[in-house]
């Protein structure tokens, strides 16, 4: 029988906050508990109507909040110092083995201390990425040269942590998804195309992403004209929010393209399985991405996938057989990867049924969490 662990889980990105990794650090910690490990979570919260305890039980999770003051500026630094000292306190109160932390900068800095156990960081960083590109490999090593081993949600991440610290264990782990929350629903697509005003015979395209540019936001958007130009049936439905919302709503109003996308702002996970399925293809248009939680999500909800050809979408999407691949940066490539899907509804849904039986034989929670606590079983008997 595996020896049970105590792991304290790090991260400065954790609920309330909607975004990938924040939704990664959750469902890894809970599969890992319901393996029967013990998991201690610590990471930051700003609250500031105090609606949040500092402790508390999330399922089997002990989760650890340091409250951090209303100066965003500062919000990361405080976390680093206040972090440190209450990280020494849980090791004081507790026997770990195990510290595993998911944020680059503001995590490493907290774990910087003495431990007897292991040391593990999930390295989900765009930031990681742009220093490697940028040469700036004295910094990553001045991070995580204190890590003992290194986890990756995609081969690209994997191979350039590899370059820069090559005697550190590295493995490619996917990123997972609740196939119990995540599933074809026909009752939540009526409901939700209902609410959204959808009629029956409407094809409808959606992104799921944080408006941001390496997301690749901005090429969806441009190639949104074409899409519904060759299709009159085609609704776009955009959910999320982020710094380039203005921008697409000032692009959808000057091509007097409002009848035809919807943005949907504000959307918590719990709520996504309903928009997943209102959906007929959903759309990755990043320029860099790990393994996308989002196309997990969508994949559960049996969608096909028009993604493309950057960090770990290829290693999610099987051309032809799950989704289409097209070039990064390409909005006429994103558009024509869709018009595509639409071009043979019987092979749409082959896809969209391949990409739902692939979510469940791979990359779904427990096993997730099952080669994470091999990974930690390894370097602690290194």
């Amino acid at each position: 029988m595996t020896e049970r662990l105590n792991v304290l889980m790090v991260s400065d990105d954790f609920y309330p906050k909607v975004g990938g990794i924040a939704a990664h650090v959750l469902e890894i910690s809970r599969s890992i508990s319901e393996l029967g490990h013990q998991v201690v979570l610590l990471t930051k919260i700003y609250d500031p109507k105090n609606e949040l305890p500092e402790e508390e039980y999330i399922g089997n999770i002990r989760v650890v909040r340091v409250k951090v003051s209303d100066r965003r500026k500062i919000r990361a630094l405080e976390f680093m110092y206040k972090g440190r000292r209450k990280i020494k306190e849980l090791l004081k109160e507790n026997t770990f083995q195990v510290i595993h932390w998911h944020k680059l900068i503001a995590d490493s800095v907290i774990t910087k201390i003495p431990f007897d156990g292991v040391k593990i960081f999930t390295n989900h960083s765009s930031t990681f990425l742009n220093w490697y590109e940028q040469k700036k490999f004295v910094r990553c090593r001045m991070l995580l040269g204190h890590m003992d081993g290194v986890i990756a949600p995609s081969s690209e991440l994997t191979s350039k942590i590899k370059a820069i610290l090559p005697k550190k264990p590295a493995l490619n782990i996917s990123n997972g998804v609740d196939i119990s929350k995540f599933y074809p629903d026909t009752t939540m697509r009526h409901i939700m195309r209902l609410q959204l005003g959808y009629k029956f015979s409407d094809k409808v395209v959606m992104i799921a992403r944080r408006l941001e540019e390496k997301n690749g936001v901005l090429y969806f958007t441009q190639s949104i004209p074409k899409i519904v130009e060759n299709d009159p049936t085609i609704q776009i439905l955009i959910v999320g929010s982020g710094s380039q919302e203005a921008a697409i709503r000032t692009f959808i109003k000057e091509k007097n393209l409002e009848d035809r996308v919807t943005i949907v702002t504000g959307v918590t996970n719990p709520e996504m399985p309903y928009y997943f399925n209102v959906a007929d293809v959903v759309v990755l248009p990043s320029l860099m991405e790990a393994t996308s939680i989002a196309g997990l999500e969508a994949m559960a909800c049996g969608k096909p996938l028009v993604g493309t050809n950057v960090g770990g979408i290829p290693e999610i999407i099987t051309p032809h057989e799950t989704g289409l691949l097209v070039p990064a940066k390409s909005a006429e490539a994103l558009a024509d990867g869709v018009l595509e899907m639409f071009a043979d509804e019987s092979k749409r849904i082959e896809m969209g049924e391949k990409a739902l039986q692939s979510v469940r034989e791979n990359f779904a929670w427990p096993e997730i969490a099952r080669k994470t606590v091999a990974f930690y079983q390894q370097n602690l008997n290194a």
